[in-house]
Formats: C-alpha cells, sequence, structure tokens
C-alpha cells in the first residue's frame, strides 16, 4: 500500500504508537503527508456528488434502528465510514467526536464501521476506549459497495434534500466548510427518493458458482465452471504486515491460510485462486503479492468486491472449495482448526 493512495505505508507499529499520541492532543487542520492521520484523497470520490443518497437500515451498537431514508429531507446526514484497525482512522477519532459535539443539534450523525474484519464485540470496545458518544453501526457490505470504497477514513456528507454533497478521505479545511454550507439555509428543492443499494445475496454450500469477472494481476480469468476442483482464498496483500502489530492473530492467519494455499496449489491437485480485496489495494501491489504466492495460483484484484459480496467474506482470510462440477462444497474460516485437513479431504473426494 502507498501513502499516495491510502496514507498506510509506515509499519503498524510506529503508526499505532503515533496515532495514540494524537488522540491526546487536538489534530491540526491540515495533516502532514507523513503524519498517521494522512490519507490522500481519491479523485473518483467526485462522481458521487449529486447522487441520490442509499436508503439502508441500521441498528446501532447500543440496539436502536437508524433508517437514512427517513433522515433525508429531516436534516443533513454525516456518515463516516471507518475501521478499528485503520490508523488514519484512530487519528481522527478525536476530531470526529469534537466535530459532533459542534454540529450533531444540526446534522445526523452515523458512524460507520465497514465490518471488513471487523466483530460486534471489538468494535464496542474501540468504541469506548475512544470515547466516541453518535451513533454507531457496522456496515454489512452495502454501503462500502454502493459507495465503492477503496479506503477508510472516508466522511460522507448528504444535505437535507438527501443528495450526496460531499465525499472525502482528510479531516480538513474543505470538510469542515462543506459542513458549514450544510447547516445554512438553502433553497428548497423537494425531497428526493434514495438510491437503491440492492439485496445483498450470498452463496449457499450446495449452490452452482458464477463466473468469476474481475481485473487480474496477469493474464485471463479462469472460468469459475471447470472439470478440475478449486479453492479460493479470500485475503489482502496488506494482511501479513499491515496487521502485524496491530492484529498479530489475523496476519498470523493469513500468513497460514497463504502456506496452506501455496503447498497444496504445489501438487496441482486442485486449481487455486486469490482473490485480494480492494480495500486499501493498488494495482501496484498486485506483482509483489503474486510473487509471493507463486505461480502456481491465479490471484485476482476484487475491483467491485463482487466476489467477497457472493461468497459472503467479511473477515479474512477465508477459503472456497469449488467441485469440478462448480457447486459451492465448503466455505473455511480463520477460527476453523482443521483447516488443511478439510482441504486434504476435499482434495481426496471423488
Amino acid at each position: 500500500m502507498h501513502r499516495t493512495f491510502s496514507g498506510l505505508c509506515a509499519t503498524g507499529a510506529m503508526l499505532f504508537a503515533a496515532s495514540q499520541a494524537l488522540a491526546a492532543e487536538p489534530l491540526p487542520m491540515q495533516p502532514a503527508s507523513d503524519s498517521p492521520a494522512f490519507i490522500a484523497e481519491d479523485p473518483a470520490l467526485a462522481g458521487l456528488i449529486g447522487r441520490a443518497a442509499p436508503g439502508l437500515r441500521f441498528t446501532t451498537l447500543d440496539n436502536h434502528s437508524i433508517d437514512l431514508g427517513t433522515l433525508y429531507g429531516r436534516k443533513p446526514v454525516y456518515l463516516k465510514l471507518w475501521a478499528t484497525y485503520c490508523i488514519p482512522c484512530r487519528a481522527q477519532m478525536p476530531g470526529y467526536e469534537a466535530l459532533y459535539r459542534e454540529y450533531g443539534d444540526r446534522i445526523a450523525f452515523v458512524a460507520v464501521d465497514i465490518g471488513f474484519g471487523e466483530k460486534q464485540e471489538k468494535v464496542a470496545s474501540f468504541v469506548a476506549r475512544t470515547g466516541l458518544t453518535m451513533p454507531v453501526v457496522i456496515d454489512d457490505g452495502r454501503l462500502s459497495n454502493w459507495l465503492q470504497i477503496k479506503a477508510t477514513p472516508l466522511h460522507v456528507l448528504i444535505d437535507s434534500a438527501g443528495r450526496v454533497a460531499y465525499a472525502g478521505h482528510q479531516d480538513g479545511p474543505a470538510l469542515h466548510a462543506a459542513l458549514d454550507r450544510l447547516t445554512k439555509p438553502a433553497p428548497r428543492t423537494g425531497h428526493i427518493a434514495p438510491s437503491d443499494p440492492g439485496q445483498q445475496t450470498t452463496l449457499q454450500i450446495g449452490e452452482r458458482v458464477p463466473s468469476f469477472a474481475e481485473a487480474t494481476a496477469s493474464g485471463p480469468v479462469l472460468p469459475a465452471r471447470s472439470r478440475q476442483k478449486q479453492a479460493v482464498l479470500f485475503t489482502a496483500p496488506w494482511c501479513e504486515s499491515y496487521l502485524k502489530d496491530l492484529e498479530p492473530q489475523t496476519a498470523r492467519n493469513c500468513a497460514a491460510f497463504r502456506a496452506i494455499a501455496q503447498r497444496s496449489a504445489a501438487t496441482h491437485a486442485i486449481r487455486w485462486t486469490v482473490f485480494a480485496s480492494r480495500l486499501w489495494t493498488e494495482n501496484s501491489d498486485l506483482a509483489p503479492f503474486q510473487k509471493l504466492l507463486g505461480p502456481n495460483i491465479k490471484l485476482i484484484l476484487d475491483n467491485k468486491a463482487s466476489n467477497f459480496s457472493n461468497f459472503g467474506v467479511r473477515q479474512i482470510p477465508a477459503i472456497a472449495l469449488i467441485d469440478a462440477s462448480g457447486h459451492l462444497r465448503d466455505m473455511i474460516g480463520a477460527d476453523d482448526a482443521h483447516v488443511e485437513e478439510k482441504i486434504t479431504a476435499f482434495t481426496k473426494a471423488p
């Protein structure tokens, strides 16, 4: 990962220590490029401006319901998407809480954990430690997919008509100016219908797997429906390095699953594919990761998160086993103590 896009290139240990120091003092209005709070803006976010915001329902950590569709038209809405293990997110949290205290009576704040690699108890513990007092929800993937999010933190401001008015990564002058604009009287244009974020369906064991259709690190994508058994590893190029100090168990799991895939792929008994999460992953990250994986494994960047969504993968690493007829036979998560045994049994099964 490169700081020019995600701001996550330094080691986890150094950034973690820096973020703890930042939490104790006010953030600068515009973080320097070498600050843990810095994340470069993505020009693609401009494409969200003016779109009808999505209509989604969430349940907060304290079990209250939030219906975004009913908020639109009543007051502006501020959605901030973040993750507990995201260093710039951690560094921005004191400033985010300060913004809530300043604008919370005029703008509906919703802190949205992206839910990728997260569990409710972990999010709740993080919220308690950081002292967040605004409503907190966990995304099931639909909001992230609607936004086509590639990095966090992401600030999304929705005007009182229900249109996206601002989208950006940094907490700085541009965000503060946009918040001020939202709180000023504006000509009434009428409430617009929210965008439909779509339903999210997940493949069930025994169902036929559709063909994969995403960009690859090199060469064409091989279809899921083939006459050879297949295994698919869902992971991220940054998992083993970035999470080494922040979430060491997850980093170890990613390394272990990768090693299992490499040993299995070397036998050529089943075909292996790795889907890399689009989150915090740039095209330039693919070649080094493909080199690490070796020539026996196909690497695919899941640009639209369609494959992660289709297989229902919200925690990494995970492995899907697909039989020779193209049907999903098993999903294996990191908490499974018999990963290698299951893959061996799947390989030997008729």
